[in-house]
């Protein structure tokens, strides 16, 4: 099964690891890090203007982020379909 995070952007969710609250992460100084990490590493922004949500994956080629406008609490709805 797959889920759609927006911009024709699909991905399997046996490979999704996180659905993590951007707004969250970014602001809790215990996440710092985390989000800074995340950063670093590859991201693949559906072209948003507003970030909602990252979306951390285990993929063949490593750890990989994914940045969407959709919700955590609407992709996690979807998720469960």
């Amino acid at each position: 099964m797959y889920l759609h995070i927006g911009k024709d952007i699909i991905i399997r969710k046996k490979d999704i690891l996180f659905l993590l609250d951007y707004d969250n992460l970014k602001e809790n100084k215990t996440n710092k890090n985390l989000f800074e990490n995340i950063t670093k590493e590859i991201i693949i922004d559906s072209k948003d203007k507003k970030i909602k949500t990252i979306i951390i994956t285990k993929q063949k080629e490593g750890i990989k982020a994914y940045l969407t406008n959709i919700s955590t609490m609407t992709l996690a709805k979807r998720n469960k379909i």
